[in-house]
């Protein structure tokens, strides 16, 4: 039951408020805004898994996670159907929704938007908000391709220099 609803607390998260940190040498920094065609590629499904670190224990924890990415009721908005094929009571919604000028994802700022040596799309977010109950940047990177897509979720919280690797979904296809 605790696991089911620390994943349900971090799809929610993940989504509703949002998202990490990635790094790849090579890559082509585009503009910071974002359009429905940047996320066309990852309407499907994916495999794949979930790893978050357990509040509680502060220790990785990998599960297998699924998902599949549909066009939402309009053109800026996917709609994203999380199943836990060992956890179906944690399954959940999600939604990747694009703001009018592209400047935000899920509401959050677009900081970077990048074009990887593999021809993936990164696109960054960042915003105010707690983790954990503390104060904290949040930052969420969205690995856009069309044999893989990741969502990481990063946080760096008030008065620290370092950032945590709070969650991650990682799919294939």
């Amino acid at each position: 039951m605790k696991i089911t609803t620390n994943i349900i607390f971090i799809a929610l998260t993940l989504f509703f408020t949002s998202q990490g940190f990635a790094q790849q040498s090579n890559s082509v920094i585009t503009d910071k805004t974002v359009s429905p065609k940047d996320t066309e590629t990852i309407l499907g499904d994916w495999t794949g898994s979930l790893t978050y670190i357990d509040y509680s224990s502060n220790k990785p924890y990998t599960m297998p996670a699924d998902v599949t990415v549909k066009q939402g009721k309009n053109k800026n908005k996917l709609s994203l159907n999380f199943k836990y094929p060992n956890e179906p009571n944690a399954n959940s919604q999600g939604q990747i929704l694009i703001s009018k000028k592209g400047d935000k994802i899920n509401n959050e700022i677009v900081v970077s938007k990048r074009v990887l040596s593999n021809n993936q799309l990164e696109i960054t977010t960042e915003y105010i908000g707690k983790d954990n109950n503390k104060k904290a940047v949040i930052r969420n990177t969205y690995i856009l391709g069309s044999k893989q897509f990741v969502i990481r979720k990063n946080v760096k919280f008030e008065n620290s220099n370092e950032w945590i690797m709070r969650n991650e979904y990682s799919f294939d296809r």
